[in-house]
């Protein structure tokens, strides 16, 4: 069964690079996704994003001021996670990938400086959790709304709630198991047979990187 697994990743990420007309972009995440699309696309890491994770509330402070905190510099902290964790600004990363703060600190630095601005998409998600000072789970439509103001080539927020007149939200299925939604695990979640990821399924990535248009996909498994 592995090597089934195995043929079907290499044959779909041929089919992805194959259909990929798009180059030199920056996606900025509030979790390790871009750096799965990186691997997948066969692309350089454009972007800083890369093996960490943001609070959703920071992380829409975070993109509607992106060069400002490109400008400043990582400061870390003890005590919070058991891999590194440091303030940018007034923004918490956590680097949970990141063997020390060194290692955090010199990809951080080295790829923000790769950021293409002129060919930039986002993307984060609505999960339930507070942000770093406490505040309220869950994002409000006006945070969603917020993303308009960014000048970038595409956006798109995973969620389990609908706004018809916001298209640049994916919707996943909520399910009980997982505190009433997929999105907390939208990274992680794969089909149960090909092991393919919960927003491959969901969304056709590739097209919104080519086109910055939010296409859904009509498979959900």
């Amino acid at each position: 069964m592995r090597k089934i697994v195995k043929l079907y990743e290499k044959i779909s990420n041929a089919w992805y690079r194959m259909r990929l007309r798009n180059d030199n972009f920056t996606i900025i995440t509030d979790t390790c996704i871009g750096g799965v699309m990186y691997h997948k696309l066969g692309k350089q890491f454009l972007s800083p994003t890369i093996n960490l994770w943001i609070y959703d509330k920071d992380f829409i402070r975070f993109v509607n001021n992106l060069p400002y905190y490109m400008s400043q510099e990582l400061r870390f902290v003890e005590g919070i996670d058991p891999t590194p964790t440091a303030w940018c600004g007034d923004v918490m990363i956590h680097f949970n990938h990141a063997r020390s703060k060194e290692e955090a600190a010199a990809d951080w630095n080295k790829r923000r400086t790769r950021i293409n601005y002129d060919n930039l998409f986002i993307i984060m998600s609505d999960r339930p959790g507070t942000d770093n000072a406490g505040a309220d789970p869950y994002l409000s439509k006006e945070d969603f709304l917020s993303l308009n103001k960014i000048k970038c080539k595409g956006k798109v927020v995973f969620s389990v709630r609908k706004y018809e007149d916001i298209d640049y939200i994916v919707p996943l299925p909520a399910d009980a198991n997982d505190n009433g939604t997929y999105v907390n695990m939208y990274m992680f979640d794969k089909s149960k047979w090909l092991k393919r990821y919960r927003w491959e399924s969901a969304w056709d990535w590739v097209h919104w990187l080519n086109t910055g248009e939010v296409k859904l996909r009509k498979c959900m498994v």
